[in-house]
């Protein structure tokens, strides 16, 4: 019996909430009916992990240089004619146009494109380069998104969002975070800290759309802290702005940063509370692994994803993007008075099946069987 052939692009792998998406996919796929190949321009984390799949780093430097050599690889399967079906994944909006383009009239190979970032992210810039960049992004996605096959957000808002701007049908497929293999792994302890110490974690990578600086001011104000340590796991281009964050707020000892932890969740587990400071998300996953692992979850009411896990602040504490005040208002609250928080997360603990791996999977074979 022929194979389904899937290809999954997915250019950079950082090994965040993505990387960890496409792995719980990948590991649950039936190998005997998929053929599985994995794309990308950096050796991807997966490669340690996953060992049945066959990984093509691209030449490419660049991911809008990476068309014509994705191309090439398509035409190939073309001539072998050996699978039932062949099935393009690709994940980002750049890279969807990029798999978009590459498939460019070779109407055998059908499209998934995923959109694992809010829309919101490409109207932030860092310089004109960066504006013209996104504006002409935002232009192609409104003109070419329509040509994928099957269109994917990973929340309903996410979704909704980018349908208004693509004019095109965006179907919901939750990031399938709520893994329950986390509880064992959370058993492993990692890191070495005081015997009976307490602390607040915040698992993000060092980049500026995770707004360390808010989570670090906002935690300078919070009254009776003493008693609490704050732990910033992660890695990323703003290291070095955060450790002078941490040395403006005179936090030197009240802060420890851990960097390139692959398992965060014995941290996560012995946290007396998760902090999510992002200004924009597709789907925090940290705070689907959070809930699972029982920790407590105060978050910023970022443009998509938290509110949906969170149901609008009756699972966890919802905050305003960059808002130091009433954050640090919120910790100082739980400190006093944990257990109004911590009856929070047992009612979002009861809702996370719609998260959940198994049901992540059962829907894509569906995709891949109609698509």
């Amino acid at each position: 019996m022929k194979k389904v052939k899937l290809i999954f692009f997915h250019p950079y792998s950082f090994g965040g909430g993505s990387d960890n998406s496409l792995y719980r996919l990948i590991k649950k796929l039936n190998k005997k009916i998929y053929d599985i190949d994995f794309i990308s321009l950096n050796k991807s984390i997966l490669n340690n992990k996953i060992t049945d799949i066959n990984f093509i780093k691209l030449n490419s430097s660049r991911t809008i240089l990476s068309i014509f050599e994705i191309r090439k690889i398509l035409k190939k399967y073309q001539k072998k004619n050996k699978y039932k079906k062949i099935i393009m994944i690709s994940n980002q909006n750049f890279a969807n146009l990029v798999a978009i383009f590459s498939k460019y009239k070779l109407s055998f190979i059908k499209l998934i494109t995923v959109d694992r970032n809010h829309i919101d992210e490409l109207y932030f810039f860092k310089n004109y380069l960066d504006f013209i960049k996104k504006k002409t992004i935002l232009i192609l996605m409104k003109f070419f998104y329509k040509k994928a096959d099957v269109r994917i957000g990973i929340s309903k808002k996410l979704s909704k969002d980018l349908s208004k701007h693509v004019k095109s049908k965006i179907n919901t497929v939750y990031s399938p975070s709520y893994d329950k293999s986390i509880i064992e792994l959370a058993k492993k302890q990692n890191v070495k800290l005081k015997k009976n110490e307490k602390f607040f974690i915040c698992v993000s990578r060092f980049s500026k759309r995770k707004d360390h600086n808010t989570l670090l001011a906002a935690f300078s104000m919070v009254k009776n802290k003493k008693k609490f340590k704050l732990i910033l796991v992660g890695f990323g281009p703003e290291e070095q702005n955060i450790k002078l964050l941490i040395k403006k707020y005179n936090l030197q000892n009240e802060v420890l940063m851990i960097k390139n932890l692959h398992n965060p969740f014995w941290l996560i587990k012995k946290s007396s509370l998760l902090i999510v400071t992002s200004v924009y998300e597709g789907f925090p996953n940290v705070i689907v692994e959070a809930l699972t692992l029982g920790t407590p979850v105060i978050s910023t009411n970022m443009n998509a994803g938290a509110s949906e896990i969170l149901l609008n602040g009756r699972g966890g504490d919802l905050v305003k993007v960059g808002d130091v005040l009433n954050l640090s208002k919120k910790i100082t609250h739980f400190i006093a008075n944990p257990s109004k928080l911590k009856n929070k997360m047992l009612i979002a603990r009861k809702n996370l099946f719609r998260f959940d791996v198994e049901l992540h999977h059962k829907i894509y074979n569906k995709i891949f069987n109609n698509v």
